[in-house]
């Protein structure tokens, strides 16, 4: 409701008077006359924020008050007469289940009339505001839902946290959802899912934004800031973004502080008291969704993860790559797959030992885990043998995908038990379908191929034939 309550008067033939005892200017309402038939004829302008509107009761008729209706938004539609042989005539009256005021009034009666009118538009509005909640709060319960059915399946486990971030960025339009959770070493911060809307989010966290999410997690208290200002600047010339709105919730369960979920720049201005009034409601299923999904991965992880390197271990990496080329060939995709060997490796476990050797592959795994996009699958096929599974990647993508990790580890000085090492690798590419339509082909003519660069030059790249 506006600061000054407004109210409409229509007239015929002149103004009506409105009080018995004071002058419309005397009185804490503002008043505002038309012309009745010249407003009805002319166009329909909408003037909202009107409380009431007052119209000669012979005019309403149901095509008139529709009309006035479309006309004053929201107001309530007031019948009047102004007869003076209706002096003794009741001063409230009903007409057609719409209320008709004798004029003029007493001021104490329209004041009366005026604040129960106020508080049936505060009702109403409150009314709203609890139905527009509760349709929001069924549709993320129907999100939960799905998010929890999602948990079993790894392969639906990711489409089930996208699919409970876009429900959040439906109700409370953001630029960016991230989710950060504390590292199974339970020390950090890690980001653990987020909708990638804004390039070089990195920059911004290490600058600014890892400050803002640890002191959420460790005060367990909410941080709104609608006036924050950071200029992200990307590399490569490309125009920065501006971090203008920050909305950041603990994610607590059983006393527990498990991470955070963070909303930045709200769409359409600043986060609203209802937008943290609804995340307050919904963070705990919220928590216990992300929780779900985090214990599911944490649990497969023990038993598909390669205990040395932290990447996937030789039966998982193989298990999926036979269902990646069943559904490269399914829906006519391009698969790739390289096989990456480290070049004289025995040589590093010979001069610095076995210890060392293991670190520096772990260590190696990291690296390539940096380098490749979140879609693709790394795994240690054996010894000092590792595999990339590039999904819906051409050879040119696995090609250039290549080349970075050559490089990469090429220039990278490994540090294990305090000993400075630099490697090399050399890789084999393979396609499916361009040089094979079976995983295990896919394996042997990448492996080739990696021989083949090996035998060559080594710290260099080879194609399959």
């Amino acid at each position: 409701m506006p600061d000054v309550i407004k109210i409409g008067v229509l007239y015929g033939e002149a103004e009506p008077r409105i009080f018995e005892d004071r002058l419309p200017e005397e009185v804490p309402w503002r008043f505002e006359f038309y012309d009745h038939k010249a407003l009805l004829a002319g166009p329909s302008v909408s003037r909202r924020d009107f409380l009431a509107v007052l119209l000669p009761a012979d005019a309403d008729e149901d095509r008139v008050c529709r009309h006035l209706a479309t006309i004053f938004p929201g107001a309530e539609l007031i019948g009047y007469r102004t007869d003076p042989k209706a002096a003794t005539a009741e001063t409230l009256t009903s007409q057609g289940g719409r209320l008709v005021l004798r004029l003029p009034l007493p001021f104490a009666l329209a004041r009366l009339l005026v604040d129960t009118l106020s508080l049936s538009r505060a009702h109403q509005h409150e009314l709203a505001g609890l139905r527009r909640m509760a349709d929001r709060l069924d549709d993320f319960f129907e999100a939960l839902v799905s998010v929890m059915e999602c948990s079993w399946s790894v392969s639906d486990r990711r489409l089930g946290m996208n699919l409970l971030i876009h429900r959040i960025l439906a109700h409370v339009p953001a630029e960016e959802c991230l989710v950060y959770l504390v590292g199974e070493d339970g020390t950090g911060l890690q980001r653990s899912y987020s909708t990638d809307n804004i390039k070089d989010i990195d920059i911004f966290h290490a600058e600014a934004n890892a400050t803002i999410v640890d002191n959420v997690l460790q005060t367990g208290s909410p941080y709104v800031n609608n006036s924050y200002s950071f200029e992200l600047r990307p590399s490569h010339g490309r125009e920065g973004t501006p971090i203008q709105s920050i909305l950041c919730f603990p994610l607590q369960l059983r006393g527990e502080r498990i991470g955070v979920i963070e909303l930045i720049n709200r769409k359409e201005g600043g986060f609203t008291a209802e937008d943290e009034k609804l995340i307050q409601m919904l963070i705990h299923p919220i928590t216990v969704a992300v929780r779900t999904i985090h214990m599911f991965e944490y649990s497969e992880r023990l038993t598909v993860t390669d205990d040395l390197t932290k990447v996937f271990n030789y039966r998982y990496l193989m298990g999926y790559l036979v269902s990646e080329v069943k559904r490269c060939l399914r829906y006519k995709k391009k698969l790739s797959l390289l096989f990456i060997d480290v070049d004289g490796f025995k040589r590093i476990n010979d001069t610095f030992g076995h210890l060392v050797g293991s670190r520096a592959l772990a260590e190696l795994a990291q690296v390539f885990r940096k380098i490749v996009r979140e879609t693709d699958i790394i795994g240690r096929y054996g010894g000092d043998e590792f595999v990339v599974i590039l999904p819906e990647t051409p050879l040119s993508g696995a090609m250039v995908i290549a080349e970075r990790i050559r490089k990469k580890v090429e220039d990278y000085e490994f540090v294990a038990q305090n000993v400075n090492i630099r490697m090399t690798v050399s890789l084999g590419i393979a396609n499916c379908p361009k040089h094979t339509l079976t995983a295990e082909g896919l394996i042997k003519k990448a492996d080739a191929a990696m021989y083949r660069a090996k035998e060559l030059s080594r710290n260099s790249i080879k194609v399959a034939v």
